[in-house]
């Protein structure tokens, strides 16, 4: 009887140690080096890296970094800018009725010290990630101005490793501004705003799954439809699932080459459609560091 206990245990273990992982080994399938793919959050501080068991020795054995996109790219910087600038004939104030205006102005002006008016040439969902982003600071004291996928390039860099991206700039800013209207991405805004402390629940929700490593439940939590402001499933597919399924095809050729180090979105990694289960599917081992 002890004895079934401690095995079941032991399962039970295992079991909730491979759904809580960030890192993981890529091998079989023909490849002759292993790759190493690893989930980034963009608002996690760069110091959470170092209680990754394996991490760097994982970075320092791969000859190559893999990103969404190369960003350490000064081209990349200023398409990216000028994508976040609405078409000239189009401000914020078209896109929203009187007392959603006000609503959002006196928001901004106590959390960002900038009126909507100041705003007013910006993607609206370029002024919700700023305004996402000091909500997250003055959460939890965050202030690093480095995202771990721009940190591992970096670093890459200094090594003199080569950086490859899965998606160009073009690719990456039709993700990012091109994800719904610009009236269904200022309704975003607005409805976040007027339910602020859902967006605060939201932020320690990831940031806790994260640190966990429960890929899995971040890509339940990111599907969910509770609000307006929540992705719908074609929002979901266009920014998760279809890149997914893109990555897929150009990942075998790039570790087929060499040992490849992969980091992407956390959101990427978990699912029935992750980068993990369909590697897998594909016939590769995938296994948790």
């Amino acid at each position: 009887m002890k004895k079934s206990i401690l095995i079941l245990f032991s399962l039970l273990f295992c079991l909730s140690a491979i759904q809580a992982q960030l890192l993981w080994k890529v091998t079989g399938n023909g490849l002759k080096y292993p790759s190493y793919l690893f989930g980034t959050q963009q608002l996690i501080p760069i110091q959470f890296l170092d209680s990754v068991p394996g991490l760097f020795a994982a970075f320092n054995e791969s000859e190559v970094v893999i990103g969404e996109i190369v960003l350490n790219n000064i081209d990349a910087a200023a398409k990216i800018q000028q994508a976040a600038i609405m078409p000239a004939h189009i401000k914020i104030k078209d896109l929203l009725n009187e007392e959603e205006y006000k609503i959002a102005d006196n928001e901004l002006k106590s959390v960002l010290k900038l009126s909507l008016k100041n705003l007013s040439i910006l993607n609206p969902s370029i002024i919700l990630t700023m305004y996402e982003l000091e909500i997250y600071k003055k959460l939890t004291g965050y202030s690093d101005n480095k995202q771990s996928e721009s940190y591992f390039q970096l670093i890459a860099v200094e090594k003199g490793k080569k950086v490859v991206g899965l998606e160009t700039v073009e690719q990456q800013i039709e993700v990012l501004y091109g994800n719904g209207t610009l009236e269904r991405q200022a309704d975003v805004l607005v409805e976040t705003i007027q339910h602020k402390e859902n967006l605060l629940n939201e932020m320690i929700q990831l940031t806790k799954l994260y640190k966990a490593g429960k890929i899995d439940d971040l890509v339940e939590l990111s599907k969910r439809h509770n609000n307006v402001s929540d992705m719908t499933e074609q929002e979901y597919a266009k920014f998760v699932d279809n890149r997914n399924a893109d990555w897929l095809k150009k990942l075998p050729a790039l570790m087929k080459e060499t040992s490849g180090f992969i980091a992407v979105g956390a959101i990427h990694l978990g699912g029935r459609n992750g980068l993990v289960k369909q590697l897998q599917k594909a016939g590769y081992k995938v296994k948790a560091v």
